[in-house]
């Protein structure tokens, strides 16, 4: 996550279309081309997934975008839509599956990987306590979003949202807010500023078979999150991390 990238440069090849001379103004091409990258997102989205409740979660866990990420990282259907989910190979931890070093970044852990007074304000302090705890993986995960969108905002990636990019298979990828910061809780904002960099300014520059992974794990977040809708924390006035 702390990841930081160079501000990109527009989408290249997509170009506005000026108003035609003694005519209507056209639609800009660019604004098309984003629609018709949504409409084939959408299309490929299918009926929402429905989720497994044998606990109620707070209000803010029935939360599309929320609870997308949590179907994503294959917890939503698990025993208490994945509260006590643990990675033993990652050490990622609970329903959005938020790593060791997104905890530390949070201020949540800290470098020796013990739980924090900020972890201690929201009632946890061991690994149980957040594994058994709903109120503070939510709250945790509103921080970590927050703190994404602070990293895309200063990357350059979110000023990217509502135009299209070419994908690694030659069709158009919609940007969007929800597909950003999805794209960045998969593989990090760095990794989200560098595959936006490879398609709009070097789309033909080689890739490693690590680089093409990581970059088709980001394409394909942008593309299954882009009909969410996603309210940016930034526009929310909401309390700051806690």
């Amino acid at each position: 996550m702390r990841d930081h990238a160079a501000g990109m440069e527009k989408t290249s090849g997509i170009l506005a279309v000026g108003a035609l001379a003694g005519g209507k103004p056209q639609r800009p091409a660019k604004a098309d081309a984003f629609k018709q990258a949504m409409a084939r997102a959408m299309e490929g989205a299918g009926p929402p997934a429905r989720l497994a409740a044998p606990m109620r979660l707070p209000d803010s866990a029935g939360n599309a975008f929320q609870a997308r990420i949590a179907l994503a990282e294959s917890s939503a259907h698990a025993p208490g839509q994945g509260l006590g989910a643990r990675n033993p190979a990652s050490g990622a931890l609970g329903r959005y599956q938020l790593t060791p070093q997104a905890l530390r970044d949070l201020g949540w852990q800290d470098a020796n990987g013990a739980w924090t007074a900020t972890a201690a304000r929201n009632g946890v302090r061991s690994d149980a306590d957040f594994l058994g705890s709903a109120p503070a993986q939510e709250a945790a995960m509103a921080a970590y979003l927050r703190r994404t969108e602070q990293l895309l905002d200063h990357n350059g990636s979110l000023a990217q949202a509502g135009s299209t990019v070419t994908g690694l298979d030659g069709q158009p990828v919609p940007l969007t807010e929800a597909g950003l910061v999805a794209a960045a809780h998969r593989r990090g904002a760095g990794s989200v500023a560098r595959y936006l960099a490879h398609r709009t300014t070097t789309p033909d520059a080689p890739l490693t078979a690590a680089g093409r992974s990581a970059f088709a794990a980001v394409e394909a977040r942008l593309r299954s999150f882009a009909p969410l809708p996603y309210a940016l924390a930034s526009r929310q006035g909401g309390p700051q991390d806690t």
